[in-house]
């Protein structure tokens, strides 16, 4: 009896320590890229900051986006190159500004 108090205590300190900060992580990215919208600032897992310019979903295939990641230097990628949203897009009050300016 005592050993399967046991092996519950380790089963459940793994899934504490391991399973659980990882499956919040996978939840909080999914959640991320889903909200993902044009002009975006993201960090790409190449340690590129970039901003979305366009996205584009396939019927089959991975989501596909065009990144800028300088003035006129255009990147395609997947949702799966981007690690985090760095700052969400907002749109300037007034509607006066350039598109895309921060």
């Amino acid at each position: 009896m005592q050993d399967f108090f046991l092996l519950l205590a380790v089963l459940g300190a793994f899934y504490f320590i391991l399973l659980r900060p990882v499956i919040q992580q996978q939840k909080l990215r999914r959640r991320d890229i889903s909200r993902l919208g044009i002009g975006d600032e993201v960090l790409t897992t190449g340690g590129f900051y970039a901003i979305v310019r366009d996205i584009r979903t396939q019927e089959r295939g991975p989501l596909e986006l065009t990144l800028e990641a300088a003035p006129g230097v255009l990147l395609r990628a997947t949702a799966e190159a981007i690690a985090r949203v760095t700052m969400p897009y907002e749109a300037p009050i007034g509607g006066e500004g350039k598109t895309g300016q921060r």
